[in-house]
């Protein structure tokens, strides 16, 4: 598994990997558990996570940059 991008908020995350089934990629949201017991640890862990499968990475970057919507003002995105 490849974390894609970050988010503060669980919410965000959601919406992208939403975004990523609806184009056919199994997307992943991970820690959004602990960010809901408390909004502080997001900074402390890097946020709430989306991940997709190794070989997935490439298309999910071509889906990102083609997406004429781009990117969620809250991502942070990994990778090149």
């Amino acid at each position: 598994m490849t974390t894609i991008a970050t988010f503060t908020k669980p919410e965000d995350a959601h919406l992208l990997r939403m975004r990523l089934e609806a184009s056919g990629v199994q997307a992943f949201v991970q820690d959004e558990n602990l960010i809901q017991l408390d909004a502080l640890y997001s900074n402390a862990i890097g946020g709430v996570r989306v991940q997709v499968a190794d070989d997935d990475v490439s298309a999910v970057r071509e889906f990102l940059a083609e997406d004429g919507r781009g990117a969620l003002s809250e991502m942070r995105l990994h990778g090149n």
